[in-house]
C-alpha cells in the first residue's frame, strides 16, 4: 500500500458553510449563501426585576466554573426555558435588544430590562455552529422544518 499523495484533499467539512452560510475560519459571510436559515425560540417561563449581582457567596456551577456578575443595579431578569444542555450561550444572539447573562444546565437568562417581554413571550436568536450542533442534537429541543413559504414540511 503506498502512501497517500501530498497536497490532495482528503477532509473536507463545510457543514458550517452550508447550514449558516459561513467560511468556517474567519466566520465570515459567504455571498449568496443564507446566514438565518435557523431560527432558536426559547419561552420566557419567569420575568422578574432582581439585583444584577446575587446574594451570598458564589460557588461552582454545574460545569465546574465560578461565574461572575456586574453590578449593574436592578435589572429585568428573564429566565427562558432553555440551557446549556440544548444549546451553547456563548454562540447564541438575541434579534431584540436584550443582553444574554449566562445559562444553567436547563435556563437561559437575560437582562430584559430595555425590551417589554411578558412571561410566555417568545425570543428568538440567531445560532452559530456550536449552538445549532447542540440544538439540533438534544432530545429535548422541538425541531420544525418550514419551505420557503413558511409551511410545515413534517
Amino acid at each position: 500500500m503506498s502512501a497517500p499523495e501530498t497536497g490532495r484533499v482528503n477532509h473536507l467539512r463545510i457543514g458550517e458553510a452550508i447550514l449558516l452560510g459561513r467560511e468556517t475560519l474567519t466566520r465570515k459571510p459567504i455571498p449568496g449563501l443564507f446566514a438565518d436559515a435557523f431560527t432558536l425560540v426559547a419561552e420566557v417561563i419567569e420575568l422578574q426585576t432582581k439585583p444584577s449581582r446575587p446574594y451570598g457567596e458564589r460557588a461552582q456551577d454545574a460545569f465546574g466554573r465560578v461565574p461572575v456578575f456586574q453590578d449593574k443595579g436592578l435589572i429585568r431578569r428573564a429566565i427562558l426555558a432553555l440551557g446549556e444542555q440544548d444549546i451553547d450561550p456563548t454562540a447564541i444572539e438575541p434579534r431584540i435588544d436584550v443582553d444574554v447573562l449566562g445559562a444553567s444546565s436547563d435556563h437561559l437568562i437575560l437582562d430584559a430590562r430595555q425590551c417589554a417581554l411578558e412571561v410566555g413571550a417568545e425570543v428568538k436568536f440567531d445560532v452559530q455552529y456550536s449552538a445549532l450542533l447542540r440544538a439540533m442534537t438534544a432530545p429535548y429541543v422541538h425541531k420544525l422544518y418550514l419551505g420557503s413559504n413558511g409551511v410545515d414540511l413534517q
